[in-house]
C-alpha cells in the first residue's frame, strides 16, 4: 500500500461539514478467519453475528465479564471470515483480549488494517451517492474481489460511506472519481460526522469504564438480547430487565478552545475533583471552531443541567439532540 499512502499524503487538512472525500488511516481492522471464526465471535460479541451476511453489517462491542466495554465494532462478514472496524488505537489490546479465549478454536486474529485502502465519503449530491460503488441502504454493504463499500448512519442530509481496497490502484480510481466532485478534507472530519452522528467509540483511556446500555447501544442496534452467553451478558441483561439506568451518552457543544480528551471527567458544578459523575467519551472541534462532544454522566445531572468539566470548569456544556431516538 505504498502507492496508496504516498498518493493519500498530499491530501486536505481541510475541516468539512458535509460533501466532502477523507483518507482513514486512523481506521482500524481486524480479521477473524478460520473454521470456528463465526461461533468464536458470537460467543464474544453483544450483537448477534447471525443477523449479518456479506451483504450487510451490524454495530457491536465486546466486554469483559463484569460487562465494562473494551471495544465497538461494526462488522462485516467476507469470504474469509469477519472484518471489525475499529478505532486503530485498539486494534492491539483488543487482538490481545481476544487471544485470551481461542484456546483450541479453530480461529485466526490479525491485524488487517494496513492491507485496506481506507476512505470515506460523505455527501447529499444524486450524481455520487448513486455511484455503482456504494450501496443503497443503511447498513448495507457491497463487495467486490478488491473493495468492501458500507452505507452508515446518515447525519441529516448527508449519506456516509466507508471505503476499504485491497487494490492502490482501484482506490486511487474511486478516489479520483469522487473527488472530482466533493472537497477533498481531513479525516477530522468524519471524526466529527461520528460524534455528531452518536456512534460512540472506545479509546485505551476509556476501555473498561462503560458497560454497552450507557453508551447508547440499544438505542443504536449494537446488541441483541436474544442470543446467547458473551462476557459481561449477565450484566447487560440485569440492566435491561431488572435495573433501572442512571447514566447514559449525551451529545453536546462545547464553546472552548481546548479539545476535551477521551476520558476526561466530568463533576457537578462547583466541583474541583473527581466526584465520579461522568466522562468524556468522544470530542472534535467544526469548521467554525465549536466543538461537539459525546459524554457519559449520570442522567439526572445531566439533564439538570449541573455539570462541568473539571480541567475546564468555566466551559458551558449544551446539550443538544442525538439524530436518534433513545430507549425507554
Amino acid at each position: 500500500m505504498i502507492h496508496w499512502q504516498e498518493f493519500k499524503d498530499r491530501n486536505s487538512d481541510v475541516v468539512a461539514n458535509g460533501n466532502y472525500i477523507c483518507s482513514a488511516d486512523e481506521i482500524g481492522l481486524i480479521l477473524v478467519s478460520g473454521a470456528d471464526a463465526r461461533d468464536f465471535l458470537q460467543n464474544q460479541l453483544s450483537n448477534d453475528i447471525d443477523l449479518i451476511d456479506a451483504a450487510s453489517l451490524q454495530l457491536s462491542s465486546y466486554s469483559t465479564p463484569k460487562g465494562r466495554m473494551l471495544g465497538i465494532f461494526r462488522v462485516i462478514q467476507v469470504s474469509n471470515g469477519y472484518i471489525l472496524v475499529t478505532v486503530r488505537s485498539m486494534v492491539l489490546p483488543l487482538l490481545q483480549q481476544l487471544f485470551k479465549y481461542i484456546v483450541q478454536s479453530q480461529v485466526t486474529l490479525a491485524d488487517a488494517s494496513d492491507y485496506f485502502a481506507r476512505f470515506t465519503v460523505v455527501s447529499d449530491r444524486s450524481d455520487v451517492i448513486e455511484h455503482p460503488s456504494l450501496p443503497t441502504a443503511i447498513n448495507a454493504v457491497i463487495q467486490t474481489d478488491s473493495v468492501i463499500s458500507m452505507r452508515l448512519e446518515p447525519l441529516a442530509t448527508q449519506q456516509r460511506f466507508l471505503l476499504l481496497c485491497l487494490s492502490a490502484d482501484e482506490a486511487i480510481e474511486l478516489w479520483r472519481q469522487f473527488a472530482a466532485k466533493l472537497q477533498v478534507a481531513a479525516y477530522r472530519s468524519w471524526h466529527l460526522s461520528e460524534i455528531r452522528a452518536g456512534i460512540p467509540s472506545i479509546y485505551p483511556q476509556t476501555s473498561e469504564e462503560f458497560v454497552l446500555q450507557m453508551a447508547n447501544l440499544g438505542a443504536l442496534g449494537g446488541v441483541s438480547f436474544k442470543k446467547g452467553c458473551y462476557p459481561g451478558q449477565e450484566i447487560v441483561a440485569r440492566m435491561q430487565y431488572l435495573g433501572k439506568l442512571k447514566r447514559r451518552m449525551y451529545l453536546a457543544e462545547l464553546e472552548t478552545g481546548e479539545l476535551p480528551e477521551p476520558g476526561d471527567e466530568l463533576v457537578t458544578q462547583g466541583k474541583d475533583a473527581s466526584d465520579g459523575s461522568g466522562k468524556v467519551v468522544d470530542a472534535e472541534f467544526d469548521e467554525g471552531g465549536l466543538c461537539h462532544c459525546l459524554y457519559i454522566a449520570q442522567i439526572a445531572k445531566a439533564d439538570a443541567g449541573q455539570l462541568q468539566l473539571l480541567k475546564q470548569p468555566e466551559t458551558t456544556i449544551r446539550n443538544v439532540d442525538l439524530p436518534y431516538p433513545l430507549e425507554n
